[in-house]
């Protein structure tokens, strides 16, 4: 075989090789779609934290691959769980409580960017989202000699940001993240920013998706 056609093979195997390896590094994310589960913290931070004092929480999201691997959807719900130290009167009670618990529940509708280093990525995330939140509060029944906790409700708008880094391992990632979650209305009249650090799992149920959508006769 002659120079030119050798050259002409090594650069078709050359080119081969190289779409493969695209390929393959694409089918970590292409088409996928991850549940996201962790466990941790939401720290309240500045002044709301004379109210909050942070308790185990935990979240539950999809990772959803979108059709550029680099870029995912990412609903999640938070359950951010307090103690509460009342610090305004209520003027409906006549007592402030201590040592509450007050949850905080967020629906989190966020987009992202991920940057893939073999098995390891890096991302961003950031979105709207509402939440309900809970506070406790203390009525004295003299009839019955007893306290009662009641809980007060209101809705939020809210935003969330964060970021975090996922490892494969197998068919799941190990996951870490770190967000904000602003909440547009106060509580005790002060601003309402948490920091959230969670740990867990990336699970992937695209088999899981592509079965049922067969049976649904989608696909």
């Amino acid at each position: 075989m002659s120079t030119p056609s050798l050259r002409i093979v090594f650069f078709l195997l050359l080119v081969t090789g190289t779409a493969r390896a695209q390929l393959g590094a694409d089918t970590i994310h292409h088409q996928k779609i991850f549940v996201v589960s962790g466990l941790g913290w939401g720290f309240a931070l500045g002044e709301t934290s004379e109210v909050l004092q942070a308790k185990f929480s935990n979240s539950l999201g999809l990772d959803i691959s979108l059709a550029n691997r680099h870029y995912f959807l990412y609903p999640s719900v938070d359950f951010l769980s307090y103690r509460y130290n009342q610090q305004l009167h209520d003027p409906d009670y006549q007592h402030d409580l201590e040592k509450g618990r007050s949850n905080f529940y967020m629906l989190n509708l966020a987009g992202g960017v991920r940057r893939q280093l073999e098995k390891l990525n890096l991302y961003a995330y950031a979105g709207p989202g509402a939440g309900v939140v809970v506070e406790p509060r203390a009525r004295v029944s003299e009839e019955r000699q007893r306290v009662i906790i009641e809980n007060t409700t209101h809705l939020t708008p809210t935003l969330r940001a964060g970021v975090g880094a996922d490892y494969k391992i197998g068919g799941f990632f190990l996951m870490i993240e770190a967000g904000w979650l602003h909440n547009f209305r106060k509580v005790q009249d002060r601003q309402v920013n948490l920091l959230s650090l969670y740990g867990g799992l990336k699970t992937d149920v695209t088999t899981l998706k592509n079965n049922v959508a067969r049976v649904m006769g989608i696909q």
